[in-house]
């Protein structure tokens, strides 16, 4: 029983110091942990890497994409991936912009535009985006920030 109890009070240390690790840095640094991060995905994404792109999100990830049903875990966001890339469409540009970051406990809230450029298959001129997102990021064992829950969409109807 003492060992399972210093078993508990070690995990809970662990736990306490990587969210204090979070919750200690300064927003500044936060934001440019995430837009970092979301900017390495950004390019994942964009060179066709999904396996790549997949290990930014968490195994549980829920992702709510701009007129799409909801996707629960990163094997579904990983076919839907695999749909949208193979669809013909054409992502000429994607690109984010943190504009607040947030930490609590052992998650950091990010909340940012976006703009993007696709060519959809028989059209000459690109569809233009903006929008904007949220994004929840979780913190790993490992010390690593990873994509719990994703909502994003667009400001207004897409535009040639």
């Amino acid at each position: 029983m003492k060992n399972i109890i210093i078993l508990f009070l070690g995990i809970i240390l662990i736990m306490q110091t990587g969210c204090s690790h979070i919750n200690s840095k300064p927003e500044q640094d936060l934001k440019s942990i995430v837009d970092s991060l979301g900017n390495q995905a950004e390019q994942c994404f964009l060179n066709g890497k999904i396996d790549d792109l997949l290990e930014f999100y968490c195994d549980d990830i829920i992702s709510m994409p701009n007129t799409h049903p909801m996707i629960k875990g990163k094997q579904n966001l990983k076919k839907m991936t695999e749909t949208v890339l193979t669809s013909g469409m054409k992502f000429l540009a994607l690109e984010s912009t943190t504009i607040d970051a947030q930490a609590d406990g052992s998650l950091v809230y990010e909340i940012g535009t976006f703009r993007q450029s696709i060519l959809l298959p028989g059209s000459q001129e690109p569809i233009n985006q903006t929008g904007k997102y949220i994004t929840i990021w979780k913190l790993q064992p490992d010390g690593k920030l990873k994509i719990a829950v994703e909502i994003y969409n667009s400001d207004t109807p897409p535009t040639n």
